[in-house]
């Protein structure tokens, strides 16, 4: 990652800029459940891989399950609700914040509230603002960035933050416009515990990030839940979150909120909700799974959502084989994705559909069909003609083999322990294998780990991913995601990129009017499907089920995550 990394992340943190990975996999025994003392505990069975770093703004970090820990323990200016609204966090702000462009550039107005505190008795204010930005506006080290800072989208279009009224208001001034400016601050720092005048110090704070065995820096917190590093067992995958003693809002309705990591095994759910050992899961769906809590009613409530997730494959432009273009477009062409659909989401529920745009998911008002004709359907003799035009020769096992870059077989990586993703991939190895490429499944336990797993999708050890992306309501949360490698990683994890998408994301960010803003992220869609180093597959269904003497459970199937209310949970007398 070098230079400015403008880029439009999907991480974990309310409404960060930048996109979540979506794991599923791993698993351990579910931890224990049922009311205590006070106002009573609910486990919540995560069924993510256990987080490895807490710290939001690094590839480690990037995880739902980092989500899930501090997405109610540390501070936002703006949070994404149930129905993908966005409003400004009346704990955190005195009252909304304002915008004004009357002046030539465009500066935004926060005013924190006054009771607002980190847990320490420290004040929000102006200076953790300035941190954040700060910490995330570059890449570059020469410019006082980091290199492995996962997105700068955004905080790199501010030109200054500044305090007054003894750091209560802060005036952000950008030097160029930035459309999606609510979707910044999501996650305050800490500026009196990470601060550094010395770049490179900061910088070695940010890339060791907080990993998950140590907590938080001196387990802080600003918001209704605290991670207590006493309550942090690795080694059985749990993490007992407790309220936050300075939290100055309403306090949460119970007095433990279990994370236990119970892995996507069907079994463990479905058990654990059964037994009541556990209160609350949000594990990808499987046909199983669904039917079998759904058994469970009326003692457990469930539901399923489409939210503003999407599975899709990631190319890598590295590969000797992924780097030809018509080798990606020939492995596209071969896959029938209605066949992908019907085979797996389709199996338990009937509004599952293929999708056909990267930046908006189906049910999104923006949404446009972009997709070429010749990706609707499996198209194996078009494919064939490609990888011939660029030198292939099938042989008598009808795979192709290129005269210097060897046999086409290309690798999968996937989540472990995600049978839905495992038969995604094994409905495409015969499809791939009709058009002579020789696919195989690997799952790979290291595939959202950091740069030092030779496997991992930011080291690049790989040749195509299938993984899925978390969105937010804003779409210049995906520009890091396609934005050129020369500008910094981000989370281009194919690796390629052209000056054309790059104009347009850099326009798309920083357009003020929503439909026109939209119109430039379907040109990039087009764009994108040209270029052909990912494929979008489906919009990704969430499945949250929950003990029924547990109120106020409502799934957020955006970045926020189903804990994204938990505050407000409470145990039925």
């Amino acid at each position: 990652m070098k230079l400015s990394k403008r880029s439009g992340a999907l991480v974990a943190a309310g409404v960060t800029g930048a996109m979540v990975l979506s794991a599923c996999g791993g698993s351990s025994d579910s931890g224990g459940g049922g009311g205590e003392s006070g106002n009573g505990r609910v486990v919540y069975g995560e069924a993510t891989d256990f987080p490895e770093n807490l710290y939001p703004f690094i590839a480690a970090g990037n995880a739902t399950s980092t989500q899930t820990v501090i997405g109610r323990v540390l501070p936002s200016a703006f949070n994404v609700n149930a129905d993908f609204d966005v409003t400004w966090d009346e704990n955190v702000l005195a009252e909304e914040p304002t915008l004004d462009t009357s002046g030539g550039q465009q500066v935004n107005v926060y005013t924190i509230n006054d009771d607002a505190v980190w847990s320490d008795g420290t004040p929000i204010s102006a200076d953790d603002f300035e941190f954040t930005w700060r910490a995330n506006r570059s890449a570059d080290p020469a410019d006082g960035g980091c290199e492995t800072v996962l997105s700068t989208n955004g905080y790199a279009n501010i030109e200054s933050v500044e305090g007054s009224d003894d750091g209560k208001t802060v005036t952000v001034t950008y030097a160029e416009p930035y459309a999606d400016w609510q979707s910044l601050f999501s996650t305050f720092l800490p500026a009196h515990l990470m601060d550094s005048e010395d770049d490179a110090e900061r910088c070695a704070t940010t890339t060791e990030g907080w990993p998950t065995a140590s907590g938080l820096p001196e387990d802080i917190s600003a918001g209704p839940w605290q991670v207590v590093s006493d309550n942090i067992d690795t080694g059985n995958q749990v993490i007992v979150l407790t309220p936050n003693p300075e939290w100055w809002g309403d306090a949460p309705g119970l007095s433990q909120l279990v994370i236990q990591n119970i892995g996507n095994d069907p079994t463990t759910a479905v058990q654990g909700l059964q037994n009541q050992e556990l209160g609350v899961i949000y594990p990808q769906p499987q046909l199983d799974l669904v039917n079998q809590v759904e058994d469970l009613a009326p003692n457990v409530q469930s539901e399923i959502t489409f939210g503003l997730s999407f599975e899709h494959l990631d190319f890598n432009a590295s590969d000797v084989h992924l780097a030809d273009p018509n080798v990606r477009k020939a492995f596209a062409m071969a896959l029938d994705r209605e066949e992908i659909v019907a085979q797996t989401v389709g199996q338990f529920s009937s509004d599952a559909q293929v999708l056909n745009n990267r930046l908006y998911v189906n049910n999104q008002p923006q949404y446009q069909d972009n997709a070429p004709e010749e990706y609707k359907s499996a198209n194996p003799d078009m494919a064939r003609q490609l990888l011939e035009e660029s030198g292939y020769s099938q042989g008598p096992d009808g795979i192709y083999t290129h005269p210097e870059r060897g046999r086409l077989a290309i690798q999968i990586n996937t989540t472990a322990n995600n049978p839905l993703r495992q038969t995604t991939i094994e409905v495409m190895i015969p499809q791939l294998e009709d058009a002579g490429i020789d696919a195989t499944f690997n799952a790979d336990p290291d595939i959202f780990a950091g740069a030092d797993r030779p496997t991992s999708l930011e080291a690049g050890g790989f040749q195509a991913a299938l993984f899925a992306w978390v969105s937010t309501p804003f779409v210049s949360s995906n520009q890091s995601i396609y934005y050129s490698p020369d500008n910094g990683l981000g989370q281009n994890y194919s690796r390629t990129g052209t000056p054309e998408i790059d104009q347009l994301l850099a326009e798309m960010v920083s357009t003020p009017d929503p439909d026109a803003a939209a119109d430039l992220a379907n040109q990039v869609d087009t764009a994108l499907w040209d270029q052909m180093a990912t494929l979008p597959l489906y919009q990704k269904p969430t499945f949250i089920a929950y003990q029924s003497d547990i109120q106020n459970v409502e799934d957020n199937a955006s970045q926020a995550g189903p804990l994204w209310n938990s505050e407000e949970w409470t145990l039925a007398e």
